[in-house]
């Protein structure tokens, strides 16, 4: 049987039948998307209507600019695994999807927490899914129509919120596990059955309620006292704009219109009213009792303790008797009062929210805000805050505002002012007028620089932070780290910085927050004296803890090694880079740190570390100092380069970029300890392989002063352990465990490097041992008879290092033969110059005898110079 179908069906049907399906089959790669391009589609174009649009798997990302766009195909589906990233900047574009379905996959901000991901439209939940204000804010303006879970998340803790600006229509749960926002403009449906919500809000996050909810009581109870909770998270506030459909509102209680249902806006809880005749929560019985009519409002506090009258009700406590509170969580605060102050019951009796040095139940009682630092109890009248004066003195009346117990030449008034302690001289303001001082507690310069009858201006002007009145080569600023004396030249310590990196347990984490947040300041800890701790940038670059370790002890310290970090190369670019890096010394926490290391100007120095590539054949940095004072070279680096070479790098006081590049292979998965010695004329550059006892020397170069330290003083950049910095950006991540980093402000000798186990010395140890009277005289680049000669080019030759006539000069003969002390198997390389300003180098000779010889085959016309050097 034929039948004829009407034209409008027939074209739906047709429409219909030419839809197709479209997949993303490849994550879209930074800086591109495929919203609204052909990008990693199917079908090789951009969405177009009449086209479905699936992400399974893969990551869609959304334009990354401020503008807004619509997506143009008729659905967009993200499934398990699958996931649309926003990358879009600041607060103004909208993405606009319709519909927008989530079937399993993941809203997901990854752009920068000052920018806002906004989506209109509509959105479907029919499977489990979630939100992740992973980075950022989200906010979603579309309908939302959920028959599954939808759970709002914020990755690594940062807490950025997730706002519903439409209509929620919701058939389970909404889980909240970062703050949730319900705009002005939205809207959600509860469903009760029983006594039970068929939908509540759940989670970990803070719920904000600023729009409006609608309640189905169809099948509610209605007996006397049973009560819900539509919210089951964390704090709940409810904003000046919430409204309950059909509800109607007197001091912040909504009473249904049928007299029945009543929801408290402090509590959050709906209950069955009961024997109450004019409506107002207030069982009738219970107004009798306490105040003998009917007129008492349920938001009125008669007795002045914080509480309403309704609150005292459900507590069972007196409402016309302030010394009778509600205490739900026992702590002797009104619940009233912390509920005014501070929106929760999370306060204790001992907290101080303020950091104002009192207690929340000493301002509660002397009626202070506990919120407002400059709002604090004072008793005695002295302006002075009681809770500052018996931190340090027994009474309030033992601290007379115009005395200095401590003799800093500051009065306790003056100290109270700068939160310092009155009873320690070292403990005292740096500068007057909160000033940016020079780093050091005027106390301090007080009781090493001052003399009697001084003033306190004219003590602070002798010495700044960085000047060294001992000589010792340690500013003052590393002296008052260090708790060393300024004036005696042998009172110092110098290791600057030790990171050994035992905080965590394996496959932890370094603790980060999010971009620029410094949540974590002092993650890794600093073992010397001086407080250099470091931090991860953000989540998404901080390194894992590993056990992986080079020993179990550390034989230069004898302490016992737990742990390393473990670090992990990506292809992402300059921005994901894993790494730590020393903390600012803003950022440091009072009595955390100096965070001197960072702008310290070398006069000598060793740095050590020790590292375990698991890859070659990649430029890798354990360690190195940030900054760019020449070319591409940053001030300071260890690294290993494409050849598997370990290269030391420096740029030195004459703002001259140095280098040694060894000549041992790095294996990856070996251990492997460096240090690289400087002093104001030699880099050296050591190394300890696998297996061995003793470091070996890779390289020396000549240098100009061990430190580059621009005009306007030295350079305040980080110390950075799990990368590199080239010409001013970060690159050159290292890919393995790095384990034992020290920075010492001296060049230590071979026996003191963290790694140096003894034993059977090298033969140049020997050598020198046997050779060299003076033990501070037998590093590699000591000259002991000032002969020009090193020690190294002295023992690799066959000279005596104490003899200034035994010396490694060249020789030419009348007949044109250059000859030069030599040993067999050693390389030469011969330059010539004509002018003694260019250099060309004409030979390579590898000597077979005690002495090498080289005659020019092909002598240039004039006069002509040559120069023998021993390639070490």
């Amino acid at each position: 049987m034929a039948c004829a179908l009407p034209a409008t069906l027939s074209a739906v049907i047709l429409a219909q039948a030419g839809a197709e399906e479209v997949t993303l089959t490849a994550a879209d790669a930074i800086g591109s998307t495929s919203f609204n391009t052909a990008g990693n589609w199917s079908s090789a174009a951009a969405p177009s209507a009449g086209n479905d649009y699936l992400v399974s798997v893969q990551f869609l990302r959304t334009p990354a600019d401020a503008n807004s766009y619509t997506f143009a195909g008729d659905s967009l589906t993200l499934y398990t695994g699958g996931g649309f990233l926003y990358k879009g900047t600041g607060s103004t574009g909208v993405i606009t999807v319709d519909p927008l379905i989530l079937d399993g996959g993941k809203l997901d901000h990854a752009s920068s927490y000052t920018d806002v991901f906004t989506v209109d439209g509509t959105v479907e939940v029919p499977f489990a899914s979630s939100v992740d204000a992973r980075q950022g804010q989200i906010v979603i303006l579309s309908e939302i129509t959920a028959t599954a879970q939808l759970t709002l998340d914020s990755t690594g803790g940062n807490g950025y919120a997730v706002t519903f600006g439409g209509p929620t229509h919701l058939s389970t749960d909404l889980v909240v596990n970062t703050a949730f926002i319900l705009a002005d403009t939205g809207s959600m449906e509860f469903v009760l059955n029983g006594t039970n919500v068929d939908n509540m809000i759940t989670g970990t996050g803070s719920v904000t309620l600023n729009g409006t909810i609608s309640l189905d009581l169809t099948n509610a109870s209605s007996a006397e006292g049973d009560t819900w909770s539509i919210v089951d998270a964390g704090a709940l506030t409810i904003g000046d704009t919430f409204a309950i459909d059909g509800f109607t509102e007197v001091d912040g209680f909504w009473t249904s219109a049928s007299g029945v249902y009543q929801f408290n806006e402090r509590t959050g809880v709906l209950s069955v009213l009961t024997g109450d005749s004019d409506f107002d929560g207030l069982p009738d019985a219970w107004e009798m009792e306490y105040f003998g009519n009917l007129d008492a409002n349920p938001g009125d506090d008669a007795d002045g303790d914080y509480s309403s009258n309704y609150d005292e009700y459900l507590a069972g406590t007196d409402p016309d008797d302030v010394a009778s509170f509600p205490d739900v969580d026992e702590d002797d605060l009104m619940d009233g009062w912390e509920i005014a102050n501070f929106g929760n019951l999370d306060q204790t009796k001992e907290g101080d929210a303020d950091a104002d040095f009192n207690s929340n139940y000493a301002e509660m009682l002397a009626g202070t805000d506990p919120n407002d630092y400059f709002s604090y109890p004072d008793v005695d009248g002295d302006f002075i805050n009681d809770g500052w004066e018996l931190l340090y003195f027994a009474t309030v009346e033992d601290c007379d505002p115009d005395e200095d117990p401590d003799g800093d030449l500051y009065t306790n008034s003056y100290e109270a002012t700068y939160e310092t302690d009155p009873t320690n001289q070292f403990s005292s303001p740096d500068g007057e007028d909160f000033d940016v001082g020079d780093g050091l507690p005027d106390g301090w310069e007080v009781f090493w620089f001052g003399e009697e009858g001084e003033d306190l201006e004219t003590i602070t002007a002798k010495y700044t932070g960085q000047d060294d009145p001992d000589g010792d080569g340690f500013n003052n600023l590393l002296e008052y780290a260090a708790g060393t004396n300024p004036l005696d030249a042998t009172s110092f310590d110098t290791m600057l910085a030790y990171w050994r990196f035992e905080e965590l347990g394996p496959d932890e984490e370094v603790p980060a927050g999010g971009n620029g947040e410094y949540l974590y300041p002092t993650s890794v800890k600093d073992e010397s004296a001086y407080g250099n701790p470091m931090m991860a940038w953000a989540t998404y670059v901080r390194p894992n803890y590993s056990n992986v370790i080079p020993a179990a002890t550390v034989p230069g310290t004898g302490e016992s090694n737990a742990g390393s970090l473990y670090f992990a190369r990506n292809a992402s670019g300059q921005y994901f880079v894993e790494s730590v890096f020393t903390t600012p010394v803003g950022q440091i926490p009072d009595g955390e740190g100096s965070g001197v290391l960072r702008s310290y100007a070398f006069n000598a120095m060793t740095v050590e570390a020790t590292f375990r590539p698991t890859v070659s054949g990649q430029w890798m940095v354990p360690v190195a100092k940030f900054g760019n004072p020449v070319g591409g070279q940053p001030p300071f680096s260890i690294k290993i380069d494409t050849s598997n070479k370990l290269r030391a790098g420096l740029v030195d006081g004459s703002m001259t970029a140095r280098e040694i590049i060894g000549g041992t292979t790095i294996e990856a998965n070996s251990w492997y300890s460096a240090a690289v010695t400087v002093d104001a004329t030699t880099m050296t550059l050591w190394l300890k392989t696998p297996g061995s006892t003793t470091y070996q020397v890779e390289g020396t170069v000549a240098i100009s002063g061990a430190w580059y330290v621009p005009a306007e003083g030295p350079l305040e950049n980080a110390w950075n352990v799990g990368g590199g910095q080239w010409n001013g950006t970060s690159t050159d991540g290292f890919q393995g465990q790095i384990d034992e980093v020290r920075i010492s402000a001296v060049v230590l000798p071979q026996e003191e490097f963290l790694f140096f186990e003894g034993g059977d010395s090298s033969e140049f140890d020997t050598w020198a041992a046997a050779n060299i009277t003076d033990e501070t005289q037998r590093g590699a680049s000591d000259d002991p008879d000032g002969d020009g000669t090193s020690n190294m080019a002295e023992f690799l030759l066959g000279l005596d290092p104490m003899d200034p006539s035994s010396m490694f000069v060249a020789m030419a003969s009348g007949e044109g033969a250059i000859t030069w002390p030599a040993a067999s198997g050693l390389e030469f390389s011969i330059s010539r110059s004509t002018d003694l300003a260019t250099w060309t180098e004409v030979a390579t000779v590898t000597a077979d005898a005690t002495t090498g010889t080289w005659t020019d085959p092909a002598p240039p016309e004039g006069k002509a110079f040559y120069k023998v050097e021993l390639a070490e």
